[in-house]
């Protein structure tokens, strides 16, 4: 991975009796943790997996999908008819997928895994408690959304200690990630897509 920590978690998998694949899962849910600009559950991408004894190869779709409300004029303000402009449509919550990611994990480890998703889940969930070092591409990636983060105070709170973007060399701790996967773990999937999480998003 780009990311030690997400790296160190991997391997411990695979030093455990887990296959590529239950490292896969489990090191790209680490980088949810340290790398939430390019991972998490928040979002989508896609699994290739390589049956080195069948030569064959094998792919999940997991990118994000327009929630079930969406319509053709759902980027058109009812104000005056034209298109949201991109910055408030970006923002506001229309442009929000409904998040491929978790589906995704899910499928893997029940065709190609050996350990449960939950399991795979709890070393992020570790990581989210304990925090991560900041370092240079991390701070520089939260000052170049600071303003979209502003906008909400959870977002701010956490990623704008004091108003600014973590100092480098700082901890950072994210314990309501931590407690997501927990309750994933424990749940499954159908907490995030149809329970408690998915219910707290709209409110």
């Amino acid at each position: 991975t780009v990311d030690a920590t997400a790296t160190a978690v991997g391997l411990d998998v695979l030093r455990h009796g887990g296959n590529a694949v239950d490292a896969a899962i489990a090191a790209a849910a680490t980088l949810g943790v340290t790398e939430p600009f390019s991972a998490g559950v928040g979002g989508g991408g896609f699994f290739v997996y390589y049956d080195a004894k069948r030569r064959t190869v094998s792919t999940i779709d997991g990118r994000e999908t327009g929630p079930a409300s969406m319509t053709s004029t759902y980027f058109i303000d009812p104000a005056d008819g034209l298109p949201y402009d991109f910055a408030e449509a970006r923002v506001s919550g229309l442009s929000t997928g409904v998040p491929g990611t978790l589906a995704t994990w899910q499928a893997a480890a029940r065709m190609w895994g050996t350990r449960p998703l939950g399991d795979l889940l709890r070393p992020a969930a570790a990581v989210a408690d304990q925090g991560f070092v900041v370092d240079a591409t991390f701070r520089q990636q939260v000052a170049d959304n600071a303003a979209a983060f502003g906008q909400f105070d959870a977002t701010g709170e956490l990623y704008l200690p004091g108003g600014a973007p973590p100092a480098v060399g700082t901890v950072l701790r994210n314990p309501d990630l931590a407690d997501t996967y927990r309750l994933i773990a424990r749940e499954g999937t159908g907490a995030f897509y149809d329970g408690s999480i998915g219910a707290a998003k709209l409110a």
